[in-house]
């Protein structure tokens, strides 16, 4: 396959203005202030309403340091109108998605919801925003909740070392300080603390409110005004903190830490210029060249040599000031040659080795992440009401305009004023136990002075012409199904096309069977094949192929699981063909070359050694091995170490034909293009596939009695994960479980009122349903303190012991049918979400009528169907736990 040629660079959108089309933002001034936007997106049947406010980490004075988060923490627990947990109970009524978060810079809240309950959800929204009441004993009771939020930070090693880094290369800004709080700093802070940082910060004057959606632009800012006109505007006081001194050269700054985790953390870090200054543009390319993307340069430098099994950069902005890091996770043996090498990626663009083709590939890179971005009405209101706060909505076009012309010169000039080598930071953050890295600064900088490594190769540009094609239509279409047209190819494969507007095209290749498929010992193979498939085929090397999907602004990607895998490919419309062609060469015609296979085996067993570290992920992995032991749902996706170990390019090549080439799959597409034309493309593209029906399997048997698998962990927190059998795929009573988890799980439900409000056991309070082909499970998550085990999992038992009682009322079945239906079409607004759900109809379902048929299922469901399926499946003395027991510790 000779590589497809991009599409010309003018067929990509140039700037934001060509994704917000003159006239199509309405922008107001109301007399108190407040700035208000609004968009139109006609025909999704959404609107998602977002609320920027400036105020945020950098606004804290020192003694109150974590206030801003905790107010937001405290901004939807009641108003005189609407009592604590009325809020988010209201929202849930009308099917809406609420949320909120905290940055250095402002604070910002989100609903999205159906168009039909605009009104409603705005008025939640305006009366939150004036009226909260910030009552004592709430906020006592919630700041237990957000030191539990701030153990569980200390327990994630990406997040301690990257704010180690914001602290290391900082001396007097406020950057440097742990942003969530500490304890003690948060268990003194008072409600008047709290109400005098919302009382000054939260005026109008200081907030953005974007809407976005199936509205009228008009009618939304009428309905803005009425809402929110009367809430009065007045100065707000700010108190900066010390100001950091312009960067300086000097001796590297070095920090290393230790602690109970599986892998190294690895970061450089350097002092950029804020948001306003034009280099910023610039350095935020200068990211995307070193990270975005498989062609990128650490991406080759250190994941395609085994340095590394993740790297990016990124160059963060809040305000005025800047923070430039590149982070590696690695093996602690290779922790010293992917320091290097990612040191020398950096300096070989400051040293000029950039060509245009470099950065040509990093422009389209980025210009197709923004359009994906502003696929969703949420997307584009929170881009909206950012750079609205940030100086006016139009400064995003520029912005990306600057990043756009920037040259091979502008990037040179860039990384040699802002990322020299006399002004760098250096973290370590290794796993306890092993040898120290370096013995200070000056060992760090022989370290990284030190032999050089091997220059990558330059990018370029794909040179060659299409193949051309005879446009046969090598299959016949059958029916119209569930929203989308049903065709089959002359092997019997099926191909399934949706239209759907917007600019991003996604197809993939689906297949039944993933883990389930695996024989004993070779666990892990799917995974395995599917990632190492990506790492080149026949005709194009890894880079070739990373080039070639890149310069089309499209991304290639393979995933694995228990019931089956996948290969897929998002790009903007406009290169659908040649999209079409890597993906069929990547299915069709995988090279499995061996250094791609051993690549791909030490990103799987980093894979192995991250889950472990996971306060989530692996207590759950525990838990199922357990609840499904002897069969494949108790295996992980990843395989072992020593299944992978057996595993090479020979095992990988004869996996892929039997069960890739010959497959009971579906190829699927969502694009703004005519389904007959689509199908055509991806019969002749796909012509070597064939189908069989997938192999059967055994339904797994649920353990009887109590069973708990545990391990002690450093860490700061226990997280306990409980599993309970539950309905497969198929399975009808999937509804009602999916109507359970809406009653108890999430912001309002019982299990987060309960646990994490009143008790504040826990930050995070989970229960919901997995469902899988043969078989499922509902999860009950908690991580909490370890002192607070025992209170946290009677606290679950307990709220489980009331639903098998059948204390479900109409107005908690109510809400939660009008959540799932709302939450269902918020979701569908992505088209990513319509290409699954096409998917997962076809393989695991009924047929693609499940799809049509959701929002009637969820409406079917009865307060008796809930009650039965709670007494059915959660008997307490059926669970299955995994627990990960921590110290205590917080670093």
């Amino acid at each position: 396959m000779t590589p497809p040629p991009p599409p010309e660079a003018e067929s990509l959108p140039a700037a934001v203005g060509d994704l917000f089309p003159e006239g199509s933002v309405r922008r107001e001034i109301l007399p108190n202030g407040l700035r208000v936007l609004a968009r139109r997106t006609p025909g999704t049947g959404v609107v998602a309403i977002v609320t920027y406010v400036g105020a945020g980490y950098f606004d804290e004075p020192d003694q109150v340091a974590g206030v801003a988060h905790v107010l937001e923490h405290m901004y939807f627990k009641g108003t005189p109108r609407r009592g604590v947990g009325e809020i988010a109970r209201e929202t849930r009524s009308s099917g809406g998605i609420l949320n909120a978060a905290t940055i250095y810079d402002h604070t910002h809240y989100y609903v999205v919801l159906p168009a039909t309950a605009f009104e409603a959800g705005l008025d939640i929204q305006a009366d939150a925003f004036a009226n909260s009441l910030v009552d004592a004993g709430e906020l006592h009771r919630e700041l237990e909740v957000i030191i539990e939020e701030a153990k569980r930070k200390a327990d994630n090693p990406q997040a301690v070392a990257t704010e180690t880094m914001f602290a290391l290369l900082h001396d007097r800004h406020r950057i440097r300080r742990w942003r969530i709080g500490r304890e003690d700093g948060l268990r003194a802070l008072t409600r008047d603390d709290v109400v005098a940082f919302y009382r000054n910060f939260y005026r109008p004057n200081n907030t953005v409110v974007a809407v976005v959606g199936d509205v009228e632009p008009a009618a939304a800012i009428v309905a803005v005004a009425a809402r929110y006109g009367h809430v009065g505007q007045g100065p707000v006081v700010r108190t900066p903190g010390p100001a950091e001194p312009e960067p300086a050269d000097g001796p590297i700054r070095y920090r290393e830490l230790s602690g109970d985790v599986q892998q190294s953390e690895l970061l450089l870090g350097w002092r950029t210029p804020g948001l306003d200054h034009p280099d910023t543009p610039v350095i935020d390319l200068i990211a995307t060249i070193l990270s975005g993307g498989r062609a990128s340069r650490l991406y080759r430098g250190l994941r395609d040599r085994r340095l590394a099994s993740f790297v990016g950069a990124s160059n963060y902005t809040p305000t005025e000031l800047g923070v430039f890091t590149v982070h590696a996770t690695a093996r602690p043996e290779r922790s010293a040659s992917a320091l290097r090498a990612a040191w020398d990626q950096v300096r070989r663009i400051r040293e000029g080795e950039v060509a245009a083709a470099e950065v040509e590939r990093a422009r389209r890179f980025v210009m197709a992440q923004w359009m994906r971005r502003l696929e969703t009405s949420d997307g584009q209101a929170n881009h909206l009401a950012e750079w609205e706060l940030a100086g006016g909505w139009r400064r995003g076009s520029d912005y990306l305009g600057g990043l756009l012309t920037a040259g091979p010169e502008d990037v040179v000039v860039a990384a040699n004023r802002w990322l020299g080598e006399r002004r760098a930071g250096v973290l370590v953050y290794r796993p306890a136990g092993t040898p120290a890295f370096a013995s200070g600064a000056a060992d760090v900088e022989r370290l990284l002075g030190g032999d050089r490594p091997e220059p990558i190769e330059p990018v370029a540009a794909p040179a060659g012409k299409a193949a051309s094609r005879a446009a046969r239509r090598a299959m016949r279409m059958e029916r119209r199904e569930g929203g989308a047209c049903v065709y089959r190819m002359e092997s019997g494969v099926p191909i399934v096309v949706q239209r759907v507007n917007g600019p991003v095209a996604y197809m993939g290749w689906f297949v039944n069977g993933g883990v389930l498929a695996e024989r004993e010992g070779e666990e892990g193979i799917t995974s395995l094949m599917a990632h190492a498939a990506i790492r080149g085929t026949q005709d194009l090397g890894a880079k070739q192929l990373a080039e070639a999907i890149e310069f089309s602004g499209g991304t290639l990607a393979a995933a694995a699981g228990h019931d089956g895998f996948q290969w897929t490919v998002s790009v903007p419309s406009v290169s659908l063909v040649a999209a079409a062609d890597i993906l069929a060469d990547v299915v069709q015609r995988p090279a499995f070359r061996p250094d791609a296979v051993e690549g791909e085996r030490a990103v799987a067993l980093a894979g192995i050694a991250a889950m472990r570290d996971d306060m989530y992920r692996w207590p759950l992995q525990l838990a199922g091995r357990s609840a499904w032991s002897g069969h494949p749902y108790g295996r992980s996706v990843l395989g072992t170490e020593q299944s992978l170990g057996r595993l090479g390019a020979a095992e990988l090549e004869a996996w892929h034909a039997q069960c890739a080439l010959s497959a009971s799959g579906v190829l699927a597409c969502v694009a703004d293009a005519a389904p007959d034309d689509v199908a055509a493309l991806l019969a002749e593209r796909f012509a070597g596939l064939t189908d069989r029906p997938a192999a059967r399997v055994a339904r797994p048997q649920w353990p009887t009695g109590v069973t708990q698998h545990a391990e002690s962990r450093d860490k700061a927190q226990t997280a306990l994960a409980m599993l309970f059998p539950g309905p497969a795929r198929r399975d009808d009573d999937r509804f009602a479980a999916a109507i359970l988890s809406g009653i108890v799980s999430g912001l309002g439900g019982r299990f987060f009122e309960e646990l994490r409000s009143r008790q504040s056991l826990a930050y995070v309070v989970h229960f919901a349903p997995i469902v899988r082909k043969l078989s499922g499970a509902f999860l009950g998550y908690v991580g909490t303190s370890p002192e607070k085990e025992e209170a946290a999992r009677s606290g679950l038992l307990r709220e489980i012991g009331r639903l098998r009682d059948g204390l479900v009322t109409p107005e908690e079945l109510a809400r939660a049918r009008t959540y799932a239906l709302g939450a269902n079409a918020i979701r569908r607004e992505a088209a990513a979400a319509v290409l699954g759900d096409i998917a997962d109809a076809w393989l695991y379902g009924n047929s693609l009528d499940d799809i049509a048929s959701f929002d009637a299922n969820i409406r079917a469901v009865t307060e008796e169907d809930v009650r039965r399926v709670a007494r059915e499946c959660l008997d307490p003395g059926r669970r299955v736990e995994g627990i990960v027991r921590g110290s205590g510790k917080v670093g």
